[in-house]
């Protein structure tokens, strides 16, 4: 688990917020933390927000929506592909890791607080977490059409 990426959107803003010099663009921040799938078009939002935080969330808010789809319309392919006790177990499997999820975020408000950074950072690691399961699933789905 990669630890530094909850922290990648906060950091960022908070060193171009208080105008320090940083070597490394917000992008490049989240991109080197960022698992495969994240798209372009996010990269490309987060270019242009520079230190706002409200155009940042709406970027991380956007790319959530993506993959939420993302993860959904694979998750339907796969349970389509398997039989009755596979489906069972995918169903399962699902369910708890959207208890995991919930569970994470609840943890994590309240462990950062309400504070605009933290709620960057709590958004940001969700988005990966689904990014992370759809790529999980795809890999799955993989398997099940070469059977």
């Amino acid at each position: 688990m990669k630890t530094a990426a909850p922290f990648a959107v906060a950091l960022a803003l908070v060193v171009h917020s208080v105008g320090a010099i940083a070597t490394d663009s917000t992008r490049a921040l989240i991109q080197r933390n960022a698992p495969r799938g994240i798209t372009t078009t996010f990269y490309t939002c987060i270019e242009k927000t520079g230190s706002d935080a409200v155009a940042l969330g709406a970027c991380l808010s956007a790319e959530k929506a993506t993959q939420d789809d993302r993860l959904n319309s694979t998750y339907k392919a796969l349970l389509a592909k398997l039989d009755d006790k596979a489906k069972d177990k995918l169903i399962a499997a699902e369910r708890t890791w959207l208890k995991l999820q919930d569970e994470n975020i609840e943890f994590e408000n309240s462990l950062y607080g309400d504070e605009d950074i933290a709620d960057l950072a709590v958004t940001q690691r969700e988005l990966f977490s689904i990014c992370d399961r759809a790529n999980k699933l795809s890999n799955y789905l993989i398997v099940a059409n070469n059977r």
